[in-house]
């Protein structure tokens, strides 16, 4: 007699995902809504935080919600697209997509700056740098969402095998690392054509529109790293700021 399969039962946060999910499409949670704080889930549905957050990241990588730290999570459409949404009013929000994404390390390499990559970077054409490449996806082995270019200072370089086995923000590593406090962070956007190199990393056609962004960390010294984050264009990726406007007295 050949015995009784069972079938193996889902991971809880995907039960809640699915949950959740279906509140947002019969509209009991509106666009616009903020759903439920991580507490308040974590006592319906009798789940750890970190299973509340795995559901969470899930429903933002589907594009179906925002996250913002300190204010919990929004919703922004009610069905899912294949979107990922990033948001952020801080510095610390602006790194949220490293915390909600996993990072795949490819290569890493010396490079001499360039009269067109200095400035950006924040160094000196003819100085020698390490470039550090590698994917963000919403999981392992998945599609990528982005390929991110880091660039770190020569003063850093022994320090970039550790940034290869990194899953959050570098920037944090070296902070730690060297003992150099970020002091300020800068970030700018720009349509371009993918470069061939890009493109193919991300086995995408040459030239493909990305919207690259560009963020440097510094402290008193100088340039502590600098990421060139080159994002699939069209609609996977919604780049979102949020502004609050306070009447100023006279």
């Amino acid at each position: 007699m050949i015995p009784e399969r069972r079938l193996k039962k889902a991971p809880r946060y995907l039960e809640i995902l699915e949950i959740v999910r279906a509140r947002i499409q019969s509209g009991m949670y509106g666009v616009g809504d903020r759903l439920p704080s991580e507490a308040k889930f974590c006592s319906e549905f009798a789940a750890s935080r970190f299973t509340v957050r795995e559901a969470l990241r899930r429903l933002q990588a589907e594009g179906l919600v925002e996250r913002n730290q300190g204010a919990g999570s929004r919703v922004v459409r009610n069905s899912s697209s294949g979107v990922f949404v990033q948001s952020h009013r801080s510095v610390s929000e602006l790194v949220q997509f490293s915390l909600d994404t996993h990072y795949s390390f490819i290569e890493s390499e010396e490079t001499v700056l360039d009269e067109t990559v200095a400035p950006l970077v924040g160094g000196s054409a003819g100085e020698s740098w390490c470039v550090v490449r590698g994917l963000r996806s919403t999981e392992p082995n998945r599609e990528p969402l982005c390929l991110i270019e880091s660039y770190v200072p020569a003063r850093f370089s022994q320090f970039v095998p550790k940034l290869a086995q990194t899953q959050g923000p570098l920037y944090s590593v070296l902070e730690q690392e060297t003992g150099e406090r970020i002091t300020a962070a800068t970030q700018s956007a720009q349509a371009l054509q993918m470069p061939d190199h890009i493109a193919a990393a991300m086995s995408v056609p040459k030239s493909s529109i990305s919207l690259r962004l560009m963020r440097r960390y510094q402290s008193a010294i100088g340039t502590v790293i600098a990421s060139f984050n080159w994002h699939l264009g069209g609609d996977r990726f919604i780049h979102r700021t949020n502004l609050s406007l306070r009447e100023v007295d006279n």
